[in-house]
């Protein structure tokens, strides 16, 4: 529990920006960014976002073969807000889910900044933060 509470307290974020590449899942995003930027395991980062090591495991193994295609790297990052990974913890929602409603009530951004800051369309935006809001409804 002592390493978990550590663990947490050293990786308690990541920059929005990851969010960026459209063709990877967010949870792939996730899951690229903490292994080959922080370093950490799979058992770590499946510990961070409440996910089996193995869902971990597979989601970065389709990262590699993604960007093994030609032409495929990982997009730069422009401008970015950080989004704590303990929303990801409820299992209810979708992580695209869990960051378009964390971006619009917490960090109060219009669903237009959203879709920018995210490199998705408006109506995406909308779409999950309306079924985040019908889930917490129905909760």
């Amino acid at each position: 529990m002592r390493k978990e509470n550590e663990l947490r307290s050293k990786h308690s974020a990541v920059p929005s920006s990851i969010f960026l590449d459209r063709e990877l899942a967010p949870l792939e995003s996730i899951t690229e960014y903490l292994k080959d930027t922080q370093g950490l395991t799979y058992h770590e980062i499946a510990v961070l976002v409440g996910r089996d090591d193995r869902t971990i495991w597979t989601c970065y193994s389709r990262v590699k073969k993604k960007r093994q295609e030609p032409g495929r790297q990982a997009m730069p990052a422009e401008k970015s807000l950080d989004i704590p990974l303990d929303i990801f913890k409820d299992r209810t929602f979708a992580p695209l889910e869990r960051i378009t409603s964390h971006l619009k009530d917490k960090a109060m951004l219009s669903f237009h900044e959203i879709a920018l800051l995210l490199n998705r369309d408006d109506r995406t935006i909308w779409t999950c933060y309306h079924r985040a809001q019908k889930k917490l409804v129905a909760k």
